[in-house]
């Protein structure tokens, strides 16, 4: 009779599985965590283009009224009454009967709730807050100055609380000459 040596048995060992699940358990947490990092970010870009289309909206309505009160229909000749003092705001006057583009500066400092241009507030928007502000800048840099030959238009339209990006408004700024 002959004997044979015994053969090695080729597998894992419980030891070798377990730490290979572990393992498993380990990649996979991380894996759920980048993919599902935060569903309520989903909204966010959702909630920031809806912003973005109002404001458009309301900064096209605003460059299509006059440069100041004084500014005759048509614009032309350009205003020479205007005065650099600062004093933006309405004249007494509702949304709906705003004339000039100095008239929208009442929000500036307080954001106020969305409204169309008759002054009703948008359902389609609750919770999201407006702020426009009037400034004079003839040198185009961006920074309040004296010269009327410009009128700096900055909104900015706050998301709901709770959106997922915190207070960093949507902002858009444009130019209205003095034409």
């Amino acid at each position: 009779m002959v004997l044979q040596a015994p053969t090695k048995n080729s597998g894992f060992t419980l030891i070798e599985l377990i730490v290979g699940i572990v393992i498993m358990a380990i990649a996979l947490t991380f894996m759920t965590n980048v993919f599902f990092s935060n569903p309520g970010r989903s909204v966010e870009p959702m909630m920031q283009i809806r912003a973005i289309e109002f404001g458009q909206a309301l900064m096209d309505e605003i460059l299509s009224k006059k440069f100041d009160d004084t500014t005759p229909m048509g614009g032309v000749p350009a205003c020479v009454a205007c005065t650099a003092s600062g004093n933006f705001g309405s004249e007494a006057e509702s949304r709906s009967s705003y004339d000039d583009v100095d008239d929208y500066h009442d929000s500036c400092g307080a954001p106020v709730p969305l409204t169309d241009g008759l002054g009703v507030g948008v359902s389609n928007f609750m919770g999201y807050t407006m702020e426009v502000c009037v400034s004079y800048d003839g040198n185009y840099d961006g920074v309040a100055d004296n010269n009327i030959n410009a009128k700096l238009i900055t909104v900015k339209l706050y998301l709901p609380s709770g959106a997922g990006i915190g207070a960093a408004p949507v902002t858009l700024s444009s130019y209205r000459g003095n034409f």
